[in-house]
């Protein structure tokens, strides 16, 4: 039987607060340490969703860790899909303490991939934290209140205005979290929800021919949300130099629109590169159309910054 060409490890590591996050440390089947390529999913999304690109680093010579936000997948954290993105900063940076202390992982060749929602992470930790050493953000998000307004205009945030105070009087109350649909069923279109650009986009997000990844479900907590349109990036960009920056933009993009993330690319110093593709924002995760481009942009970046192999 040949030998395997790579190695897959289940790891789990305690967050800045003590919630218990888990994944996967993934390496070449080859003497390490290994440059390494930390990654998490964007808005409750799941590492399953993500294996095929960290497998494609893998086969270029990096090593992975690759896990689950807090209170999604198979990470710790109540409630579920209770999506906090300050918080996730944190266990983003405890996640760089867990490289530091790895065999097979290289902590003075760090690099951060992150998209959509952990697209807009790796940006901030990459300008608070110096042991990050490439930074690779793809569609991100930037601005949560400025987005919404372009998507859906000021009347829909007076609505979910209305939602988040009507959540926080049941909160008050006792009650546990309201919730919102991250997806618009078929069978209930006229339900409110987060994520929804078209029919592919639908398929990616509930799980595409294999079915939703384990744990996943069709909600986030209302608060959620509320974080979202409170959080933006475009502060921390120019504190992103020396650190060098790729950022991967899709000119459709309806879910975190481009002119926002060209104009936080633009507030950006060198070293940086920009990546335009043609499509929507899901086409970065479907092999055919921009994945595949898109991860060997990424890959070669991390080449040129992190290095290739062992040292």
């Amino acid at each position: 039987m040949a030998a395997a060409t790579s190695v897959k490890e289940d790891i789990e590591f305690r967050a800045d607060n003590g919630v218990i996050l888990r994944g996967w440390v993934m390496t070449p089947n080859s003497e390490g340490p290994h440059p390494t390529i930390v990654m998490t999913p964007g808005f409750s999304s799941s590492i399953t969703r993500l294996e095929s690109v960290a497998d494609a680093f893998v086969a270029r010579g990096f090593g992975v860790l690759l896990y689950d936000q807090r209170t999604c997948g198979s990470s710790d954290g109540e409630p579920r899909q209770d999506v906090d993105p300050v918080a996730q900063e944190r266990d983003l940076q405890m996640a760089l303490s867990f490289v530091e202390q790895h065999p097979a992982l290289d902590s003075d060749r760090i690099g951060l991939w992150g998209s959509s929602y952990s697209g807009a992470m790796v940006l901030v930790v990459a300008a608070m934290d110096r042991r990050v050493k490439a930074v690779v953000s793809q569609v991100p998000f930037i601005s949560g209140y400025d987005q919404f307004v372009l998507g859906n205009g000021q009347g829909a945030l007076a609505a979910i205005n209305d939602n988040m105070d009507n959540d926080r009087q049941g909160r008050l109350k006792g009650e546990e979290p309201g919730r919102i649909q991250l997806v618009r069923m078929p069978t209930d279109p006229a339900d409110q929800a987060v994520l929804f650009e078209d029919q592919a986009d639908y398929e990616y997000l509930v799980g595409g021919p294999q079915g939703p990844a384990p744990g996943w479900m069709n909600s986030v907590t209302i608060r959620s949300t509320g974080r979202a349109l409170a959080y933006d990036v475009r502060p921390f960009m120019r504190r992103i130099s020396p650190t060098p920056l790729l950022m991967v933009v899709a000119a459709d993009d309806q879910t975190t629109p481009p002119s926002l993330a060209l104009e936080a690319y633009d507030a950006a110093l060198e070293p940086k590169e920009l990546v335009m593709i043609s499509g929507g924002h899901y086409g970065v995760y479907w092999p055919h159309l921009s994945r595949d481009l898109v991860t060997d942009e990424a890959a070669r970046w991390f080449e040129t910054h992190l290095g290739k192999g062992t040292r």
